[in-house]
């Protein structure tokens, strides 16, 4: 069976009716889309309602624009603004009328094109705002503000972009609110790994060092300059403030902290001890020391007695010095009862002074019970030991007790 080719190819009206609906469809297509075009609405001339209001109301016009001004501002409530603008338009209907068709027109170029900028030329020069803003390229302000965004540090540029935007529905913070959130701790900007790491710094690191030195308490000694920059600048980072140590920063906190010891000391010293060195501030001496401390002066300036190399100090003053104890929590406690000047700022270290143990207290406390469990005699039982001492229960014999204890017996037997 032989097949004709011809008879397989599409007949020339078919091929031309197929091209002329290729070529008739975009053309179709394209009329059916029809652009709507914007309707202009052209605003209402106020112009005329305007001076015949102003003309109507006369000298009271500033009162009338200063009411209707505070009520469109939301200054005034609907009361308020009746009863200083009701004496002004109801005395007259055409008053009245003139007022409704300027609010009314208002209201309507609401819905209408858009004014022109500025203050309309009609309008008279003491009811021009004193202050006009002049509108502003779009173009440039906003080229003006890149600049001035590029030309800031690369972190500052990240903590701007940062910054989430405000919902307008959301309430303005309070001052109180702003002052809360401006204390809290942020956490040092990274530099992420992907730049490189070269400046990245690890913070838990930093921190961790505050940890790691010895306090002064347990080195014995008094904490100098360089040992207080060094834990100044782990509790720096803690607290979000990078380089915020400063070698003349721990300068002074040690001077600081050397005034405050010796001033505390002096207190404590004047207040707790007597017949003090010659020249020092405690002023409480007896009249026996005060005497010989006089002579062997006097004795010195002759040149009969000689000060000793060491310490600088007289013979009765050595002596009294070699006799005096040290100071104790004794002393404090006693500085702090005479007056609370001392370490009023510092409640806690007041707390564990006046509510702690003295020296060997708690030692003798002990010893004391020790002693006494001694002296007791043999056979001796101590009524207020109710811990040990088998009561029973109230109203039953031992009889009774021993019955109970019986049944638990079986009961637990049963059990197992």
């Amino acid at each position: 069976m032989q097949i004709d080719p011809a008879a397989l190819s599409r007949t020339d009206s078919a091929s031309a009716a197929l091209s002329s609906s290729k070529n008739t469809a975009p053309s179709s297509s394209t009329t059916q889309k029809s652009t709507k075009a914007l309707i202009s609405v052209p605003r209402l001339d106020l112009e005329p309602i305007y001076t015949e209001l102003k003309a109507a109301i006369g000298d009271k016009w500033t009162e009338y624009k200063q009411a209707t001004s505070g009520f469109l501002l939301g200054e005034l409530n609907q009361d308020e603004l009746a009863s200083r603008i009701d004496s002004i338009i109801c005395a007259d209907p055409k008053t009245e009328h003139l007022h409704n068709n300027f609010v009314c027109a208002i209201i309507g170029n609401l819905t209408r094109d858009l004014p022109d900028h500025g203050v309309a030329s009609w309008v008279s020069a003491n009811d021009k705002p004193s202050v006009v803003s002049k509108p502003t390229s779009g173009d440039a302000a906003e080229q003006r503000l890149k600049t001035e965004v590029m030309q800031l540090p690369p972190r500052d540029r990240r903590r701007i972009k940062g910054i989430p935007e405000r919902d307008p529905h959301e309430t303005i913070p309070s001052e109180l609110e702003e002052y809360h959130l401006a204390k809290q701790v942020r956490v040092p900007n990274q530099v992420p790994a992907s730049a490189g790491g070269l400046n990245m710094t690890n913070w838990e690191l930093e921190v961790r060092k505050r940890y790691e030195q010895s306090l002064a308490q347990e080195t014995g000694e008094f904490p100098d300059a360089e040992s207080i920059h060094a834990r100044m600048i782990p509790i720096c980072y803690e607290e979000s403030v990078v380089n915020g140590a400063g070698v003349a920063c721990a300068e002074f906190m040690a001077i600081a902290t050397e005034t405050f010891v010796k001033e505390v000391l002096s207190v404590v010293f004047s207040r707790t001890r007597s017949n003090g060195p010659s020249g020092t501030i405690n002023g409480m001496m007896k009249r026996s020391y005060k005497q010989q401390l006089e002579r062997e002066e006097l004795a010195f300036t002759r040149g009969e007695i000689a000060k000793d190399s060491a310490t600088g100090l007289l013979p009765v003053e050595a002596k009294e010095a070699g006799t005096r104890s040290a100071l104790g929590v004794r002393d404090l406690r006693l500085s702090l009862e005479i007056g609370s000047g001392v370490l009023s700022h510092m409640p806690l270290i007041v707390d564990q002074i006046m509510g702690g143990y003295l020296e060997d207290e708690l030692e003798a406390d002990k010893q004391d019970r020790v002693d006494l469990e001694d002296r007791r005699p043999v056979g001796y039982v101590d009524e207020m030991n109710l811990d040990e001492a088998d009561i029973g229960f109230e109203g039953a014999t031992s009889s009774d007790q021993d019955q109970l204890d019986a049944l638990l017996d079986e009961c637990l037997s049963m059990a197992a």
